[in-house]
């Protein structure tokens, strides 16, 4: 008899499925973009306005209307959390859109041969469009205004796909539970605007916080948040924490666990409940 191959773990089933369903992938996500527009005037563009208004609104409302001024660092305090709102942005947008995704593509659940497991990169691919853009301009905003590009700007990709894996995760194992307790997708948004202020946007290190501060900072959210905060602005490499990092990983690993485990428990009964 043959042995059984091994099973694919599972990031490398994701990816292969991504390579194989490429195109309607890539479909889905255009069309659930164009989804939030339609019936407007200017469609897809809207999709690009709102984070280039939103950073100008910051820049404006802090800048001059507050007269915030700088940080105890140096730091003007617009950018401070301008570079901390980018990610933070890009990942309440992803989970929050990878909770509904089963239930916004219902239809597609219950058909026999999709790949289901597309749905929730779907959302995820969605807002990553709305991410580039907002994270283009607020590279351009800090150029303007004497904080230049430099190779740190890289590391970026580093904590995007931080973020990606991250928002991947947790959306899965929302996304599972809310096919079943509707209610999971109001306490998901009650976490997002408590995460807010549980995650360093506004606020950073050097402030005070003491031991809350290493307590906030098992949210796996706070690493990527000062990562971008520190690629765009203090320019500091990301290897400079490294057991913080190993942490990270760690916590994604045990997601991963989780999010396959609770996914192929419910995953066989999705159509029946809906």
């Amino acid at each position: 008899m043959k042995k059984s191959m091994p099973k694919q773990n599972h990031i490398h089933r994701i990816v292969n499925l991504l390579k194989e369903n490429r195109k309607i992938y890539c479909e889905l996500i255009i069309n659930d973009f164009k989804s939030r527009y339609n019936g407007s005037f200017l469609g897809m563009i809207w999709g690009f306005i709102q984070p280039i208004v939103t950073i100008l609104i910051y820049w404006l409302v802090f800048q001059y209307g507050l007269k915030s001024g700088e940080r105890p660092d140096g730091v003007p305090y617009v950018f401070f959390m301008i570079s901390g709102a980018v990610p933070w942005f890009f990942f309440s947008e992803a989970w929050g859109g990878i909770t509904t995704s089963f239930l916004d593509y219902s239809y597609l659940v219950k058909k026999l041969n999709f790949k289901v497991g597309l749905l929730p990169l779907v959302k995820l691919g969605s807002a990553w469009i709305v991410h580039i853009v907002f994270l283009a301009f607020t590279t351009v905003v800090l150029n303007f205004s004497g904080y230049y590009a430099s190779w740190y700007y890289l590391q970026t990709v580093y904590y995007m796909f931080a973020i990606i894996i991250f928002a991947a995760l947790i959306g899965l194992i929302t996304a599972s539970l809310a096919v079943y307790i509707r209610d999971v997708i109001q306490v998901v948004g009650i976490i997002i605007q408590i995460g807010f202020w549980a995650t360093p946007v506004c606020w950073g290190g050097g402030i005070g916080l003491g031991f809350l501060e290493t307590v906030l900072k098992c949210n796996p959210m706070y690493y990527c948040v000062e990562g971008y905060r520190k690629s765009l602005v203090y320019r500091q490499g990301f290897w400079e924490e490294p057991l913080y990092a190993l942490y990270f990983w760690a916590v994604m690993a045990a997601l991963s666990v989780l999010a396959a485990y609770m996914y192929r428990k419910l995953r066989p009964n999705f159509a029946d409940v809906m």
